[in-house]
């Protein structure tokens, strides 16, 4: 017999009885398998008087049997009653203990599990009342102009003027210490490197700027660059080493030994087919075109995770769903008895019990909307994965051995299972509600996602510990 009593939405104690006529019949199969299969010293198998396997075993088996009838009955009691069982059901604290007469069993047993579960609840917030702004990208064109001009200096070539210093170049100076007017005796010489177009001072830019190699100036080398740290002045301009305490004069004599300029790649059949690939771009629009194309995908990726997290803040201000607090609490202690304590129990719960409330939101989408991640799907992400590593078209064998190597690494598995689950949970979601593209530029973005990642692993720090015992 089961008798169920609800303590409130989420949570009950579910009482089950198993009678002595129950019982009596399962107790005397078990002892007559352990007689025949359980080894006893001074009788030969099977042969060990009954009285004597009930008087050193019988409580063993007296409580391994009882507690698989208990269990039987409550865990197909809650299978029928579909109830979503959160942890697993613990006896209640008032349980009382048994005395396990094997030869005389009580009338009854009965024991009380304290059971908390998913209340039942109806999704809210998916439907195109429901608004939302998906952040997007306004200086897309800026971005690939600069990437473009990038690129051209980084596929450019190399030479080593001597007749004149323009704003991107690189100038090295053969420096030595001045002590007043004078090189300093014994003072500190080493090459300072110069980068023009970080200077931070005007004047001496102007400077460099009228010289050449070979050419000799007096400089203050404070005023490079800004550097705020003393130790970073001292490393990156001086060339000190950091146990080096020498005092040293912000003030030098230096002759240009080398400048070094990088001429821009021209825009050409070359260029193009060095960055792009053989024939894929002809022409300066078309570079754009692709290059903005690759950013787009860039951004898009994480506009749709912002949207996700605004997403799921927003479910879960609609959906307030109610947790078996007392009950969670209490199952966490004593399934990890010695690991937790309770103040840390308490100080982690909330947002333990928001990443469970996500949990069971995430399971009522995949359940409305008959989501699910087959192994096809798997395996097919992995193929991607190869081709995209590879860039290359590649023999069918050849994929298809090196997805089973990757499959082979069960973290990752799991962890590109969940992402697809994540991307599938996205389009349903996307398909529900309404939104609108709202674009920022790139660097507005870029601290609004900070801003979020920030704060996201900082959520997922506040309950490590519950879940990490959770998962073990």
């Amino acid at each position: 017999m089961v008798v169920r009593k609800d303590i409130d939405n989420s949570s009950a104690i579910v009482t089950v009885t198993i009678t002595r006529d129950e019982l009596k019949p399962k107790l005397d199969a078990e002892l007559k398998r352990f007689r025949q299969r359980a080894p006893m010293k001074g009788f030969r198998p099977g042969q060990a008087p009954i009285e004597f396997v009930k008087k050193i075993y019988g409580a063993s088996i007296f409580g391994d049997t009882l507690n698989d009838m208990m269990a039987t009955k409550l865990y197909d009691y809650l299978r029928e009653s579909k109830l979503e069982v959160l942890g697993q059901p613990l006896p209640t604290a008032e349980q009382q203990q048994f005395s396990f007469k094997i030869s005389n069993p009580d009338p009854e047993y009965a024991i009380s599990y304290d059971v908390g579960f998913v209340p039942p609840f109806d999704l809210k917030g998916l439907d195109k009342n429901e608004q939302f702004e998906r952040l997007t990208i306004s200086n897309l064109d800026e971005l690939a102009a600069d990437d473009l001009n990038y690129s051209r200096k980084r596929m450019g070539k190399r030479s080593n003027p001597e007749t004149d210093i323009q704003e991107n170049d690189i100038v090295r100076i053969a420096s030595r210490e001045l002590e007043g007017e004078q090189i300093k005796e014994g003072g500190w010489e080493t090459t300072i490197t110069v980068h023009l177009k970080s200077m931070s001072d005007s004047d001496l830019k102007t400077q460099l700027l009228s010289l050449k190699k070979g050419d000799t100036l007096r400089f203050n080398a404070r005023q490079i660059e800004n550097q705020e740290k003393e130790e970073n002045y001292r490393k990156y301009i001086l060339n000190l080493e950091g146990d080096d305490d020498r005092v040293v004069s912000d003030l030098f004599e230096g002759v240009i030994e080398e400048v070094s300029r990088v001429e821009d790649a021209e825009l050409n059949e070359e260029f193009f087919d060095g960055y792009f690939g053989p024939g894929k771009v002809s022409n300066e629009a078309e570079a754009l075109e692709q290059i903005k194309i690759g950013i787009a995908q860039f951004y898009d990726v994480r506009s749709n995770a912002l949207l996700m997290r605004s997403f799921q803040d927003r479910l879960m201000a609609l959906n307030p769903v109610e947790l078996p607090e007392t009950f969670l609490k209490r199952w966490l202690k004593v399934t990890n008895e010695g690991k937790l304590g309770e103040d840390q129990i308490e100080r982690e719960y909330p947002a333990f019990s928001e990443n469970l409330r996500w949990t069971m939101l995430r399971d009522k989408i995949k359940e409305q909307f008959g989501l699910e991640v087959t192994d096809e799907d798997l395996y097919q992400e992995y193929v991607k994965r190869v081709r995209n590593y590879f860039q290359m078209d590649l023999p069918d064998n050849i994929i298809a051995s090196s997805v089973e190597t990757l499959m082979k690494n069960d973290k990752d598995t799991e962890s590109t299972r969940r992402d697809l689950e994540t991307d599938k949970i996205f389009q349903a979601i996307l398909a529900q509600v309404s939104v609108s593209d709202h674009p920022v530029p790139s660097d507005e973005f870029h601290k609004i996602l900070d801003e979020v990642t920030k704060k996201a692993e900082a959520a997922q720090e506040e309950d490590a510990t519950l879940r990490s015992a959770v998962e073990e």
